[in-house]
């Protein structure tokens, strides 16, 4: 084992009890991560993969990388987390897996989906890319489904500038996980079909460079070191925005499952009326001039150019939104910083310029 390997080897032993996973596999990006899962969890060529559009739209992409159908599946109005009760209607015989991806590090219903696939060969697959730190119903979030996967291209608890990971108790999936992720190669002599010396390794599956860097290790090795105390700087800031928001005529504040604690990877208000609504992109643009970060997650994959050029196999059999409620989150949502080196003075300010902008048409009459 090189000096490479044995870094990343460690960052994945300190990630994995960090998560209270049995395998923690690197890979250097969370586009790799996507994909190494699905490949792991046996999706194929016109597997379908139900998902919420809700994502980013690596999501999609890593479903179309094994030539898998992606299955957009409507969300929770109040959330922006995939429900169970529009997955329920998504699943077919050809449904091989379900991601249920975190929106803003809101657990989603876990248990709801694992009653809907007991029993079918269909495998429950999280995209916690905004997740990390976050429970569920006492367990953290990596523990709870076959597989887990994290990006660190972002700043929540780890930030490696690019980075990902797949946790897992399984075995098996270790094993595909790691061969897929080391370009299909096989170097230990008891893995190995022939022994042709001991120079000799093998090809076994058709896998990809996925492997991360060192130097990408070592930040995320230093970085969970602090992975708690920013989790927790998030949970301040999310109760600092509830306090300061409360009765806000015109927004809706983030509806809490009480399932567990959410990462808050952001804090998604949703606007009230349709004035506030038709002013959301004035709003937006006006805080962003005025050094407020805010954002807006996440414009539904399916609408995205490449897969409206594609098609999709729900056009001829869906009337009107393909996801309405998606639809209807997204026109609605401003997501508020949530980084743990904001501080209380920034978040003052934030609060500020956001009731600000919220009261201009009142004033005006004529937005911002």
């Amino acid at each position: 084992m090189n000096n490479r390997e044995q870094k990343v080897r460690e960052f994945e032993t300190a990630f994995a009890n960090y998560i209270g996973a049995k395998y923690a596999v690197a890979v250097a990006n969370s586009t790799a991560a996507l994909h190494a899962a699905l490949y792991a969890a046996g999706v194929s060529h016109k597997d379908e993969v139900i998902l919420s559009p809700l994502a980013h739209p690596e999501v999609a992409h890593a479903i179309r990388y094994l030539d898998g159908v992606p299955i957009y599946t409507d969300v929770d109005p109040q959330t922006g987390c995939l429900d169970p009760a529009a997955v329920k209607w998504r699943i077919s015989d050809n449904t091989k897996a379900v991601i249920a991806t975190h929106y803003a590090g809101q657990p989603c219903d876990m248990e709801g989906f694992k009653k809907l696939i007991e029993g079918k060969d269909i495998v429950l697959i999280e995209d916690a890319s905004q997740a990390l730190g976050a429970t569920y119903k006492g367990l953290k979030i990596g523990t709870v489904s076959p597989l887990t996967v994290f990006d660190f291209s972002h700043p929540q608890g780890v930030c490696t500038e690019l980075g990902g990971m797949v946790v897992t108790n399984s075995e098996e999936y270790y094993h595909w996980l790691t061969l897929f992720r080391d370009t299909g190669m096989k170097l230990d002599k008891e893995a190995l079909v022939k022994d042709e010396g001991p120079w000799h390794f093998e090809a076994q599956e058709i896998g990809f460079n996925y492997r991360m860097t060192s130097m990408q290790a070592e930040i995320g090795l230093r970085q969970l070191q602090e992975a708690n105390l920013m989790q927790a700087r998030r949970r301040e800031m999310a109760a600092a925005y509830y306090e300061a928001l409360k009765g806000e005529e015109g927004l809706e504040l983030p509806l809490q499952w009480g399932f567990g604690e959410p990462a808050w990877y952001s804090f998604p208000i949703l606007l009230k009326g349709q004035e506030l609504v038709a002013r959301r992109r004035q709003i937006v643009e006006k805080l962003l001039e005025q050094g407020i970060p805010v954002g807006v997650q996440f414009y539904p994959i399916y609408l995205h150019p490449i897969y409206l050029w594609q098609g999709h196999p729900d056009i001829c059999t869906i009337e009107g939104p393909l996801c309405p409620q998606a639809e209807v989150y997204y026109s609605r949502v401003i997501n508020l910083p949530t980084f743990p080196n904001y501080d209380d003075q920034m978040m003052i300010k934030t609060v500020r310029l956001l009731k600000e902008a919220l009261a201009a048409g009142k004033t005006s009459g004529t937005g911002l």
